[in-house]
């Protein structure tokens, strides 16, 4: 019997003692997993604009790289131009053709356009308003009557 209650005492004492560790852990568990969440907020609400301004300054570089490429492909077709217009054979052309430059023993022809006189013709008829073929038939009868 006494082995019963011996048994019994040490079982309501181990039950007590495993009830107040849970009680303890529960009350442990309440305010520190406040304190946790608090700081997790305070965390996040303190890292959030310095993250965003992370991700804005990554895309930024993302648009000056291209914005770099682009740039450098320019370049490069500006390089590849100055090196053709720096050659001989194209100062030479355009020296021909901007100013009707030849070489020693050779003979320039102009190739004369009729339309583009025509052109000019009409275009002064229609700044002065005077027809000119009726002044040249004018003048052609004037003279032939004269002689």
């Amino acid at each position: 019997m006494v082995r019963e209650y011996k048994n019994e005492y040490q079982e309501r004492i181990s039950k007590r003692i495993r009830e107040k560790e849970r009680g303890r852990i529960r009350r442990l568990i309440t305010p520190t997993t406040i304190l946790l969440i608090f700081f997790i907020f305070i965390f996040f609400s303190i890292n959030t604009p310095n993250f965003n301004k992370i991700l804005d300054q990554r895309r930024e570089i993302k648009a000056f790289q291209n914005v770099l490429e682009q740039v450098k492909r320019a370049n490069q077709e500006l390089k590849k131009k100055v090196e053709i217009i720096s050659s001989d054979e194209y100062i030479e052309e355009e020296a021909r053709r901007k100013f009707g430059l030849v070489k020693e023993n050779q003979t320039a022809y102009i190739v004369v356009d009729e339309a583009d006189e025509i052109e000019e013709l009409e275009i002064e008829q229609e700044k002065y308003g005077i027809s000119y073929q009726f002044w040249e038939n004018f003048a052609k009868s004037y003279w032939s009557l004269r002689k």
